[in-house]
């Protein structure tokens, strides 16, 4: 895979970094300061996208409190600033900060979007309307497109899990290089695995209601509960469930608890960062 292409520019690289890489990609120029809470935060959606969307622009970050002769060079007097630079030429720029899905306008904008990419939201909306063979071929001609774009197999392994399919998409992620299974969206897959495995083991989610209401510390029944929870879209119930458990029996079929509490922070480091901070925080209490 790609990797992004951040860089932070001087007045000894800005001829290079921006002028004449924008002649191959597109540049991507971010006035910031450390002393600024809203630059601060459009430099962190920004490198988030760039690192999504790795090879196909250049985000070039320009510190004013250190750059200022670059900074008046290119007239920018208010932070966060922003300017897209193509071929030599700013072809739009603005200030103030904008929302992730404003900023990802803005690179859909001025960015061509790669081919394996392009196929690969092909066949996600084919898989949505049912289309489960077209979905699997547009797949394939995503990966001959760009090999190396190993969210094309993570997809491939979704649908696998989405059908039905538990051994295919275990199998296919055992497969994938260790870049794949430890980026955010490899190791959210990963979980899910976990967790379908966890509830294929379980008696029912009726089953474990009822032992629940005549004994709420059944070790298996809040065990079995948190797999459900999980795959439910409760990550915070899934996770008061499993912090229960290891409370009450952290010993729990040789230390699951421990165990299951951790692969549930990989599974949400990426679509929940903050809940994974505040609950780490909490787990470091009970553990000590």
């Amino acid at each position: 895979m790609s990797q992004p292409m951040i860089v932070d520019v001087t007045l000894g690289n800005v001829q290079e970094m921006v002028m004449q890489n924008s002649k191959r990609f597109p540049v991507v120029i971010h006035f910031w300061s450390s002393l600024n809470e809203q630059s601060k935060l459009a430099n962190t959606i920004l490198e988030k996208i760039a690192t999504e969307r790795a090879g196909e622009f250049i985000l070039a970050k320009i510190n004013v409190d250190r750059e200022k002769d670059i900074t008046a060079k290119f007239a920018v007097t208010d932070i966060p600033f922003y300017k897209v630079v193509k071929n030599n030429d700013i072809v739009t720029e603005c200030a103030g900060l904008l929302t992730e899905a404003a900023y990802r306008a803005l690179i859909n904008a001025n960015v061509q979007e790669e081919p394996s990419e392009q196929l690969r939201k092909q066949a996600t909306q084919a898989f949505a309307q049912g289309e489960f063979d077209l979905a699997v071929k547009l797949l394939g001609e995503a990966a001959q497109a760009n090999p190396n774009n190993f969210k094309v197999h993570l997809d491939l392994v979704q649908m696998y899990l989405h059908t039905g399919h538990l051994d295919k998409a275990s199998n296919l992620l055992q497969k994938l290089p260790e870049e794949a299974q430890n980026s955010p969206q490899g190791k959210q897959v990963n979980g899910v695995i976990y967790f379908t495995e966890i509830i294929n083991q379980s008696p029912s989610i009726e089953q474990i209601q009822t032992t629940l209401a005549s004994n709420p510390n059944d070790s298996d029944a809040l065990f079995g509960l948190a797999g459900f929870l999980m795959l439910n879209g409760q990550s915070e119930n899934a996770l008061q469930t499993l912090f229960k458990l290891f409370t009450l029996d952290r010993g729990y079929q040789d230390g699951l608890p421990q165990k299951t509490i951790l692969k549930a922070f990989e599974m949400l480091s990426g679509p929940a960062p903050e809940l994974v901070t505040m609950y780490r925080r909490k787990f470091q209490s009970l553990l000590y």
